[in-house]
């Protein structure tokens, strides 16, 4: 009885006026400053768009997509999310967001507008991708407890441009902390229910899964046709069939004039790439049969007219929507006595046997089951007792060690000569020295795998001949795969080190380390008179390239330099200085300088304290010494 006077309320209640969403415009691609690479927290500065019919993202009518963070850790919507994470494409031009999900233990899938396709976008002007990494378990805005950033190889192992996919391989194996998504090779019917899990403008994840269904019809010029909502960032969302909980389609694009967003069917993409046909879970159910006609219209051939029709969807959509809102069992059973061939249905009944069901006599707790067998070490050497400080720290990390193995890999089928000395001089003079800090580790680890997979450079002609030179004005001086900043660091050398310049190109040589070692380096830090000594210089700076310190510079971060507490952006800010501030330099490591305010506003800073030493970028310092 309860049940039937909930049905009564919930249609009496129920106001089922037909309104019109209207359409809006295709949002802005967006980006975002280089410095925020590898934050949680994106820093917008720059924007592009452009007025053709077919733009990334579009919400349609009302925005309902919503933070992911509503739900419970045990929802289904929380754990089909696991997998989906947001891909930060770094380039010559800012960071660029889309959306990925791992579909294996090494690949994730996403947009090939996004990866290498970024490359191609007027609106970016991109020239270069310089690195990608994978960001999972971004669910609580800001805050940074709970994430995992996986670097990402920037060459897909598979991309089709006509169906705008990209296979990436990721460094690590994520699916081992956040699982992987199910793909589907079906063909999608009008009306599914469907969820978009993603992370929109970059933000912490959402899900769009309020009015969010097939189009009717679904399919049209090889796109499935969805109305879930969604913003620059949900390219390379996963389309997940909500009855089947597999993923039927890739979202990639939305139109400005019609109300309505594009995906690539899963089937076409599956049809295509070798890799995610590995990935597909076997037995996949066919589309739901539609429901046979109403009694005396079998033989009418005709289906029934919108007018009809319209009315009981309205009332079973009203129902649905209401039943969630109470998230009672009676609500949903109301549902079902009326829409019990309604599209929610399905999840209605789910809701209904998982958390309706009374058992007759209450069931004996079963004991939880106790491995007793110790815990497996993460790599086969981290038993070993004199592990130093970094071994440690990679022994218990699975993606540090999870990258150990990649470079172990790499060295024993390595694209050029290296020689155990040579390897071990590597682990003791630049990984060894990262001690405990992880993010050093994973670069330098990372940078060493690039190295070894990378063919030696073969310089035409061979020099005519060569001479020694030593390390000078500088502490320690990075040596690069090849002339430029644009190389990847393959080792460093300090001061006074004496190395054998074999060739010149520009401002760059090419030169041979003690350990046998090639590479290049600046010639603007060598000599050809080994230096008996460094000399004690005297550094300052000047604070220069800011904008005067005001209300309006404070809001837009053009007023004031950040001092941090290490030599990067993911140093912890401990003080700020201004304008025409004095500092002495400390210290210099690449493009950052160790400064303490020695007059001006610094010190007494509108933010930290005073008189603190920490690093600034030398991009906003004019530094003499004496």
């Amino acid at each position: 009885m309860r049940t039937a006077a909930a049905l009564a309320t919930l249609i009496t209640a129920l106001g089922l006026a037909a309104t019109t969403p209207t359409p809006t415009r295709a949002q802005e691609f967006v980006g975002f400053d280089r410095t925020s690479f590898g934050s949680v927290v994106l820093r917008r500065n720059q924007a592009a768009g452009g007025g053709s019919d077919i733009n990334f993202e579009l919400a349609v009518g009302d925005y309902n997509n919503e933070p992911i963070l509503n739900y419970s850790p045990n929802s289904v919507f929380s754990k089909m999310g696991l997998a989906v994470g947001r891909l930060d494409i770094l380039t010559d031009t800012g960071v660029y967001p889309c959306t990925a999900f791992i579909v294996d233990k090494k690949h994730i899938l996403t947009n090939h507008h996004c990866v290498p396709g970024i490359l191609d976008n007027e609106r970016a002007g991109a020239t270069r991708i310089d690195s990608i990494l994978f960001v999972a378990g971004y669910r609580q805005p800001g805050v940074d407890e709970g994430t995992r950033r996986y670097t990402v190889v920037p060459t897909p192992v598979e991309t089709s441009k006509d169906l705008d996919y990209a296979v990436l391989e990721v460094i690590g194996d994520p699916s081992a902390d956040f699982g992987t998504l199910d793909l589907a090779a079906i063909t999608p019917q009008d009306n599914d229910p469907y969820w978009v899990i993603g992370h929109p403008m970059g933000e912490a994840q959402r899900i769009s899964r309020e009015k969010c269904r097939a189009n009717a019809p679904a399919l049209s010029n090889k796109q499935l046709l969805h109305t879930c909502d969604t913003l620059p960032g949900n390219s390379g969302s996963p389309v997940i069939d909500a009855s089947l909980q597999k993923v039927v389609g890739l979202h990639h694009a939305g139109s400005n004039r019609d109300a309505v967003n594009y995906a690539i069917p899963m089937a076409d993409i599956l049809a295509q790439s070798s890799v995610l046909k590995a990935a597909v879970v076997p037995g996949a159910p066919d589309p739901v049969t539609p429901p046979p006609p109403a009694p005396g219209d079998e033989g009418s051939g005709k289906p029934l007219p919108p007018e009809d029709i319209a009315p009981e969807l309205a009332l079973c959509d009203a129902l649905y929507a209401e039943a969630k809102e109470f998230d009672e069992c009676f609500a949903y059973e109301a549902y079902l006595q009326v829409c019990g061939d309604h599209g929610y249905s399905i999840l209605a009944k789910s809701y209904v046997a998982r958390q309706c069901t009374v058992a007759e006599t209450p069931e004996e707790p079963v004991p939880p089951v106790v491995d007793t067998r110790p815990d497996e070490p993460l790599l086969w050497w981290c038993t070993s007792p004199n592990l130093n400080t970094t071994e440690r720290t990679i022994c218990g990390d699975r993606y540090l060690a999870g990258l150990d193995e990649e470079m172990e890999r790499a060295y024993k089928n390595p694209a050029r000569p290296v020689s155990a000395s040579e390897q071990q001089s590597w682990r003791i003079n630049s990984r060894d020295r990262c001690g405990a800090d992880p993010d050093c580790i994973s670069r330098v680890v990372i940078e060493r795998i690039t190295y070894l997979k990378t063919p030696e450079k073969v310089v035409t002609p061979p020099p005519s001949h060569t001479f020694p030179m030593y390390v000078t004005g500088t502490d320690h001086l990075n040596v690069r795969s090849g002339p430029g900043t644009q190389y990847g660091v393959v080792n460093r050398i300090d001061f006074g080190d004496k190395v054998t310049v074999l060739n010149q190109s520009g401002g760059w040589n090419n030169v041979r380390l003690s350990n046998g070692q090639d590479g290049w380096v600046s010639n603007h830090y060598l000599a050809s008179d080994k230096p008996r000594q460094r000399p004690v210089t005297q550094c300052t700076a000047t604070v220069v390239n800011l904008n005067r310190y005001n209300s309006h510079t404070r809001r837009d971060g053009s007023g004031f330099l950040n001092i941090r507490t290490q030599a990067s952006t993911r140093g912890r800010i401990v003080s700020e200085t201004y304008l025409g501030d004095t500092l002495k330099v400390l210290n210099q490591s690449g493009n950052w300088a160790q400064v303490r305010c020695l007059s001006g506003q610094c010190r007494n800073p509108h933010r930290g304290s005073g008189g603190v030493t920490g690093w600034a970028s030398k991009k906003y310092l004019s530094i003499r010494c004496q």
